[in-house]
């Protein structure tokens, strides 16, 4: 009974390592799928270069607002307008300011807990 070429020891093994690179390739796309989901998110960035993001929005916001059109402001301009109108505009214009500026603190609170790492405790603090 002759030895086929199939039953070497050099075949199976290359084989089994086939099979252990199958195994592990099924790890590696599962990885890369999710690595590649994490970087579609915007948090993912925010998280993984946080100063690059604030300068990013700080350029961004330079750019957005309007520039003055090259006059100096003189004291009429700066100076508030009398109150005009009727009581129902006051009340109005009152609580759009009130509502911004619950917008705003909303928006610095959720900053805050996004931007919050916590703190490694180091074993020495524990300790009374």
């Amino acid at each position: 009974m002759e030895k086929s070429i199939n039953d070497s020891p050099k075949t199976n093994a290359i084989r089994q390592r086939m099979d252990e690179v199958r195994c592990d390739l099924d790890e590696d796309v599962q990885e890369i799928v999710e690595g590649a989901r994490d970087m579609g998110k915007w948090r993912y960035y925010v998280r993984t270069y946080p100063w690059i993001c604030l300068g990013a929005a700080l350029a961004a916001g330079y750019l957005i607002v309007p520039r003055i059109g090259g006059k100096q402001p003189d004291a009429h301009m700066i100076a508030p307008a009398p109150p005009s109108g009727n009581a129902r505009g006051m009340l109005l214009k009152f609580l759009g300011n009130l509502a911004m500026r619950g917008v705003s603190a909303y928006a610095l609170q959720q900053a805050g807990r996004l931007f919050d790492t916590p703190v490694a405790k180091s074993p020495q603090n524990d300790q009374p």
